[in-house]
């Protein structure tokens, strides 16, 4: 657990948290196909987080309301595939819902992303989870990489430093389990946080164009930096 100077808390988030962390998902970081498809899917997606062994959630909240959060895994493949194996039917059926009602994202997830998301969620199996949990240390030679997928922080707490206090948290949780590295992406420019993450130690390794045409910075970061500084 950690806190600000502003009386902000910061914990694991919790199945309570997660129709605040869904609209703030939706409402602030409205960038890729996940938060367009709705609070409804958003919402399921990070209780996946919640209940996978290599999901990490967490959530700033002040007076009991949810005023920002941090999403993000200790390990990304192994995440994804703890998750389709055990809540694929119930992502799939949420996305399809989404798609079915709006007819212009399901036009444009056929044309850029059809072929890939129906091999992940259609296929057979998936990719076996390799740690038992979340507080093991990653077997020697598998190299895993820990992902923050996302952070965000309500409007008017901005600029109070809850963004910083998030991603700490976060990074410390990746470091006790024992990965060494973690990766984020963010888009360029304005619409992106590129000089936020800059200034927190995270230096940038690669850029490309996604799949919605924009370009994106790739950063990376040594979350036991966090705990020498």
């Amino acid at each position: 657990m950690m806190s600000t100077e502003c009386e902000i808390e910061v914990r694991t988030a919790t199945v309570g948290d997660l129709r605040s962390t869904a609209a703030l998902h939706v409402a602030e970081l409205p960038h890729g196909l996940f938060p367009r498809l709705g609070d409804g899917f958003v919402r399921r997606w990070h209780r996946a987080h919640l209940t996978s062994p290599y999901g990490v959630a967490l959530v700033a909240t002040s007076g009991g309301d949810v005023v920002g959060f941090a999403l993000g895994s200790t390990d990304r493949p192994a995440n994804v595939g703890w998750i389709l194996a055990h809540h694929r039917r119930e992502l799939l059926l949420a996305g399809l819902r989404a798609l079915l009602a709006r007819p212009v994202l399901a036009a444009g997830f056929v044309r850029t992303r059809g072929p890939r998301y129906a091999r992940r969620l259609l296929g057979r199996g998936a990719a076996p989870a390799r740690v038992a949990g979340k507080g093991d240390v990653p077997e020697a030679g598998f190299g895993s990489i820990a992902v923050l997928e996302a952070i965000v922080v309500a409007p008017d707490r901005q600029g109070r430093s809850i963004g910083a206090t998030l991603a700490e948290a976060f990074l410390f949780d990746v470091a006790a389990a024992g990965v060494d590295r973690v990766e984020l992406v963010t888009k360029a420019g304005a619409a992106g946080a590129a000089g936020f993450y800059e200034r927190a130690g995270w230096h940038r390794v690669g850029a490309h164009v996604d799949r919605d045409g924009d370009e994106v910075i790739t950063y990376r970061i040594d979350p036991r930096f966090v705990r020498a500084r």
